[in-house]
C-alpha cells in the first residue's frame, strides 16, 4: 500500500466518508416518512457527504502526482464517471450537487 493510503489522515477521511454515507443510506430508507423539513435536512447531509468526498478527491488528485497507486485509484474513478457521462469525479458531484439543491428548490 502507498504513502498516501498509509496515512492516518487518509484512513481516518475514508472511514468518515463511509460513516457519513452508512448515516444517510439509512435515513434514504424514511424518505417517504419524512416531513418537507426533515427531507431539506436529508439533502443537507447529502451535500454533506458529496463535500467531504470532494475533499478527498482533491487530496487523492494531489497524490496522485508523487504516488502511483494513488494516480492510478485515480484513474480509474475517472474512468468509472466518464462512463457515465462525465469529465471526472469532480464533475460527477458537481452534477450531484446540483440535482440535490434543484429538489431542495422545488419542495423536496
Amino acid at each position: 500500500m502507498s504513502e498516501f493510503f498509509k496515512s492516518s489522515q487518509v484512513q481516518q477521511s475514508l472511514q468518515d466518508i463511509f460513516n457519513t454515507y452508512q448515516e444517510i443510506a439509512v435515513m434514504s430508507q424514511h424518505l417517504p416518512d419524512m416531513s418537507k423539513e426533515q427531507r431539506l435536512e436529508h439533502i443537507e447531509d447529502c451535500k454533506y457527504l458529496i463535500d467531504k468526498q470532494k475533499t478527498f478527491y482533491f487530496r487523492l488528485s494531489l497524490a496522485a502526482k508523487d504516488d502511483p497507486e494513488a494516480a492510478d485509484m485515480k484513474n480509474r474513478v475517472n474512468a468509472l464517471t466518464s462512463a457515465f457521462g462525465y469529465k471526472d469525479m469532480m464533475d460527477c458531484m458537481d452534477a450531484m450537487v446540483r440535482t440535490l439543491e434543484n429538489a431542495a428548490k422545488n419542495g423536496s
